[in-house]
């Protein structure tokens, strides 16, 4: 910690901005998608050939675009007002359930990509990402969101 102005000291650790910040936390569940991807299409591919690649890309997908739009619907409507922003975690996690299922429905007319592989790497996924997603959350208010990054 450095000298800061009028006797304050700063810290060395940058804070982020608190608006976005479940557009940050997202995006580095993407990231970490990305990074789980090539060992998880290899798993699928391992287990039910070419169909169970594309299923496992296919899911990785539909994880992902869930976490962002439901960043994105939470962001707006934190801007907005706190019983927006109710209605919109528990409106938005039913409508996008609901399409999640509409896209299960869709990918078992699809021979091409194995739907086992599809709804298990679904579960799967949106529950490994946030597990791993747990160790960059900061659990303070002084920090919300992802840990602050030494500078």
């Amino acid at each position: 910690m450095g000298p800061g102005r009028k006797g304050e000291l700063v810290s060395e650790l940058t804070v982020p901005d608190p608006s976005g910040i479940e557009s940050r936390i997202a995006r580095d569940l993407g990231r970490h998608a990305l990074l789980a991807a090539p060992v998880a299409v290899t798993i699928g591919a391992i287990v039910a050939g070419v169909a169970g690649a594309l299923g496992v890309g296919l899911a990785l997908v539909v994880v992902v675009a869930n976490f962002l739009v439901s960043a994105a619907l939470l962001d707006h409507a934190a801007r907005i007002s706190p019983n927006l922003l109710m209605g919109a975690a528990l409106g938005g996690f039913i409508l996008r359930l609901a399409v999640v299922f509409g896209i299960a429905l869709a990918v078992q007319q699809v021979d091409a990509i194995d739907l086992s592989v599809f709804v298990v790497t679904v579960l799967v996924a949106h529950l490994g990402l946030l597990f791993w997603e747990t160790r960059s959350i900061s659990l303070s208010l002084a920090s919300p969101g992802l840990k602050p990054r030494k500078s």
